[in-house]
């Protein structure tokens, strides 16, 4: 079962873009994802994030449901399995997601139990592999982890879409988080843990606990910390890590001063320091690198006077920003009692 995470069709990037490159970027998301079916046959599981926001452009909508189908109806072997994530939930529920658009529009097609999708609970996806999708709060998340504790035995996969010891994520409905005393019950329960949702991938107590990490970048923010990507397998003997990506000849960081030797690169972080007086140019020169290069993103990371400039925020990604809860930093340096006062007023 090959298990994929936080592919962001649909993607809408607007810093360090053009009309162009951002075209050109979604493209490569949907190529990416039909080359990676291409070479499948069995099940796969999306575990959250298939879409970058609640609704996308109807057009990549309908462009997935054609890749989906035409991967199902290959042959009788292959399996779909979406899961929902936080990009799917709307708290006032009074409009429908892409995700449950795609969803609908292939249930119109009869595939069987080949098709399933996930977003109410904790659900059994084959004999071993379980998940969680979104759930609409913490607490109802918690609840499921609950079950999941329950009902866990040596030997089970459980696929969840959530931050790990994030304690911002825990008062935000947008992004959950997932404890480490839960994560020592789940293990204790027997549970290997793989997680989607954060961007970077990496492993746990002694490869019981997965952040998978998404498998194709859709920002220069999924390039940073690291040099590979891997799809994750889920096989009778454990887990395989199958790359998908390397940023060797995809993503580089190269000084504003000397952008040279750029040809075939995805992702272009330029860096570098320059004097107040340089700062002008800094700007015409990665101004002019945009409007000539075919990359996807080209973010200015180049710092002036010690300072970086504006688009030195795309080091931190769309997910970091969303999941981050104003109230849950302020409660976390007030002491016991004045956490119960604020509680109390927001009550009010």
């Amino acid at each position: 079962m090959l298990v994929l995470n936080d592919l962001h069709v649909g993607v809408n990037r607007s810093g360090g873009t053009t009309q162009q490159s951002q075209a050109a970027l979604r493209n490569y998301l949907l190529d990416n994802l039909a080359s990676i079916l291409d070479k499948e046959s069995g099940p796969v599981v999306i575990n959250g994030d298939l879409f970058d926001g609640f609704t996308v452009d109807t057009k990549e909508v309908v462009r997935v449901a054609h890749i989906f189908d035409t991967w199902l109806g290959t042959t009788q072997a292959n399996r779909l399995h979406l899961v929902a994530g936080n990009h799917d939930y709307n708290p006032r529920g009074d409009k429908l997601s892409s995700f449950h658009l795609l969803c609908y529009i292939l249930n119109m097609v009869d595939y069987g139990q080949r098709f399933r999708t996930y977003d109410r609970g904790l659900a059994q996806i084959s004999d071993n592999v379980w998940c969680i999708p979104h759930m609409p709060n913490q607490e109802l998340f918690n609840l499921e982890v609950a079950e999941a504790i329950q009902v866990g035995r040596l030997g089970q996969y459980l696929l969840l879409h959530c931050n790990y010891k994030n304690g911002f994520a825990e008062s935000s409905d947008h992004s959950l988080n997932l404890s480490d005393d839960q994560v020592a019950n789940l293990m204790r329960a027997g549970w290997t843990l793989l997680l989607g949702h954060e961007h970077i991938g990496y492993s746990l107590r002694g490869g019981r606990v997965v952040v998978a990490g998404n498998q194709f970048p859709s920002s220069i923010a999924d390039c940073l910390g690291n040099t590979e990507k891997f799809a994750t397998r889920i096989t009778d003997t454990g887990l395989q890590f199958e790359r998908t990506w390397t940023a060797e000849g995809s993503y580089a960081e190269v000084d504003w001063r000397e952008l040279t030797d750029l040809d075939g690169l995805q992702f272009i972080r330029v860096t570098g320091d320059a004097t107040a007086a340089e700062a002008a140019d800094v700007i015409k020169v990665v101004s002019r690198l945009r409007q000539t290069h075919d990359a996807y993103v080209i973010a200015n990371a180049v710092k002036v006077e010690g300072h970086a400039m504006s688009d030195e925020m795309t080091k931190t990604s769309i997910e970091s920003i969303k999941s981050f809860d104003v109230v849950g930093s302020i409660m976390a340096e007030l002491n016991e009692r004045e956490q119960e006062t604020v509680k109390g007023l927001l009550k009010c």
